[in-house]
């Protein structure tokens, strides 16, 4: 009997072989072989998977979505190659990122490459919505920059609160997942209010993803760059709830480190202290949880089959996640 699992390895599979013929080219080799080396890095591939799923959920065929399933994942990679840069990120699945591999021009061309490819992807979609599936995927695109920019900023701030920490998120790793899914379920042709279920779905599943993630960065075998987020200054879930509930002198050290040059390992382990002494790692866990069991609630209001069940099963997957 076929599984869970198998159906997510078969995907899976799907996705990597189209991955492999839409960049066919090895020359030049300065371009390609980065390009090349993100894509052969592995990752879970959650946005194209969550475009099928979509698309299976409202009664479309695995065959209308995999140029769009895979346009999503191109346009991922090029945000990692990106991000990566921007935050001075060694690793990247427990693997050098191309900027430390290569240099930084080099993986700035490959995250160009990467978009350029994801578009020529994307215009091969079999809809007569190719138009509005065009719209969503460029301000998607333009809505991730500003998402990265306003955590760029927050970098340099200290009085924020959740509120803006989750518009912030919404933008920047959210949006990509209402991406997937509302194209997902526009090419399988679902009415309206399927679309906005699924896309209500996809943010709470974000903002949970992303939470989940900061929690990860303080965890020494995620295969991230341990505490990445303290050493670059990012403004967390983590630093946001314990710098509003930290005591007076808490709330001091953790500005007084955050405002040097260079953060000390012993500092980081100050900082990772403080959030489990004022109660944010066990907060950040119940968000993730709230946000899940609410992504769940609007699974419950689509048609009941077996590509539904799968993304019920796909929230428990990133839940229980450990990288």
């Amino acid at each position: 009997m076929e599984t869970f699992k198998d159906r997510i390895n078969f995907y899976t599979r799907l996705i990597n072989k189209k991955l492999d013929q839409v960049v066919d080219k090895n020359n030049p080799a300065s371009l390609y072989s980065p390009v090349q080396y993100m894509l052969d890095e592995g990752g879970k591939r959650i946005r194209p998977i969550l475009v099928i799923l979509a698309c299976k959920s409202v009664g479309g065929e695995i065959d209308k979505c995999i140029n769009p399933a895979v346009a999503i994942e191109l346009l991922h990679n090029f945000t990692l190659v990106h991000d990566d840069i921007m935050d001075q990120d060694d690793l990247r699945r427990g693997k050098e990122t191309v900027h430390k591999k290569w240099d930084e021009a080099t993986a700035i061309l490959a995250g160009d490459g990467l978009v350029a490819l994801a578009y020529q992807c994307l215009l091969k979609t079999e809809s007569e919505k190719i138009r509005e599936i065009g719209e969503i995927f460029t301000n998607g695109i333009l809505e991730l920059c500003e998402g990265q920019a306003l955590d760029k900023e927050f970098e340099k701030e200290f009085e924020i609160d959740l509120s803006q920490y989750i518009s912030m998120i919404v933008k920047k790793t959210a949006l990509l997942l209402m991406i997937s899914s509302e194209i997902g379920a526009i090419v399988g042709e679902g009415s309206h209010a399927q679309r906005q279920l699924l896309k209500n779905f996809a943010r709470e599943l974000g903002c949970a993803f992303q939470i989940q993630d900061d929690l990860l960065d303080i965890e020494e075998t995620s295969g991230k760059t341990f505490a990445s987020d303290i050493q670059q200054k990012k403004k967390t879930f983590l630093f946001v709830h314990a710098i509003n509930n930290a005591s007076i002198a808490d709330k001091n050290r953790m500005k007084a480190i955050y405002q040097q040059h260079d953060i000390r390992k012993e500092d980081i382990l100050t900082v990772r202290n403080i959030f489990y002494s004022t109660g944010t790692v066990e907060c950040a866990k119940q968000e993730v949880k709230n946000r899940i069991d609410k992504a769940r609630s609007y699974l419950t209001q689509l048609p009941n089959s077996e590509a539904s069940d799968d993304l019920k099963l796909l929230l428990d997957m990133i839940l229980n996640r450990k990288s």
